[in-house]
């Protein structure tokens, strides 16, 4: 439910670097237009099924980068990537979102749901925890209030 619109092209012709360098620009931007995350809900969790699969992502949208993925793909590729490409982009978003991610892929057979429930529970907990909370005034954090 972002309004995000990529245009990339790999100048050396290696899909890795396009991967790498596409996912690392969409964790920058999207992190730039967090701001401050003045007045956000902060917090979420969402468990996607996709037929046979199941991913779940727990996420905290403070300015403190951490992640954890476990995508569970076993096959060497799905859908022409490869299975490095497909977990590094996965990794250069989440490190430059500066936020914690949990992202875990809890079972299923087929990749291709694997890494789609996947993307999937990352929107939807990123939707709510980015989401406008009337309640919430300023910054969702203790820090400095203690």
């Amino acid at each position: 439910m972002m309004d995000l619109k990529v245009n990339a092209k790999s100048n050396d012709k290696i899909e890795h670097h396009l991967i790498e360098d596409t996912a690392i620009t969409m964790g920058l931007a999207i992190d730039k237009a967090l701001g401050t995350r003045s007045g956000i809900t902060r917090f979420s969790y969402a468990s996607v099924p996709m037929d046979e699969s199941l991913a779940e992502t727990s996420i905290d949208l403070v300015k403190r980068p951490f992640w954890k993925l476990v995508l569970s793909v076993k096959r060497n590729t799905i859908e022409g990537i490869s299975k490095e490409d497909l977990e590094h982009f996965f990794q250069s978003l989440l490190q430059n979102l500066n936020i914690c991610v949990h992202l875990t892929v809890k079972y299923g057979d087929n990749d291709h749901h694997k890494v789609e429930a996947a993307i999937k529970s990352l929107a939807v907990a990123f939707r709510e925890a980015s989401s406008y909370d009337k309640k919430q005034k300023g910054i969702p954090s203790t820090k400095g209030s203690m």
